[in-house]
């Protein structure tokens, strides 16, 4: 009953996962918020897109150390990216591994997000832990609703 929300459900296959990666191999920040937002219809937005979203934006090369976002990087991209991660989490169709991601990437880039906020006069790092308690609001409403469909359903 709680697959849905701890782990993958098979909803998308192992079809549609691989061409989902490939799709978001070539997207940029802008397009990855846009298809959250449901408005590039080649996906409907679930769990998995959500997920592997943030997968990509959380992803450190071993090697180099390289991250999805550099201190380097254009305030105008850290903005989009920051952005990305709260319409994520603004979705209802939130999972755990959702809000694990979120918060790894709150903390990969604890210091992209404050310098941004010192640099602009911004609080996105409240933001980001508001749009994680939202993530887990909507976590725990989903269990209460699926804990009371199995009640009425005994």
């Amino acid at each position: 009953m709680f697959g849905r929300l701890l782990k993958k459900s098979e909803k998308t296959g192992e079809k549609g996962l691989k061409e989902l990666h490939e799709y978001l191999s070539n997207l940029g920040i802008s397009e990855m918020r846009n298809l959250l937002l449901g408005q590039i219809e080649k996906f409907p937005v679930n769990e998995e897109m959500i997920v592997e979203i943030l997968k990509k934006m959380t992803y450190q090369d071993d090697k180099s150390g390289k991250r999805f976002l550099e201190s380097s990087d254009a305030d105008s991209k850290l903005k989009k990216a920051f952005e990305t991660v709260i319409t994520a989490a603004s979705s209802k169709k939130m999972s755990v591994e959702a809000i694990e991601l979120i918060q790894k990437f709150i903390l990969m880039y604890t210091d992209l997000i404050d310098g941004f906020d010192t640099r602009n006069k911004q609080i996105y790092m409240h933001k980001l832990t508001k749009a994680i308690e939202l993530s887990i609001n909507t976590v725990e409403q989903l269990t209460a609703y699926m804990n009371k469909m199995a009640v009425i359903n005994r």
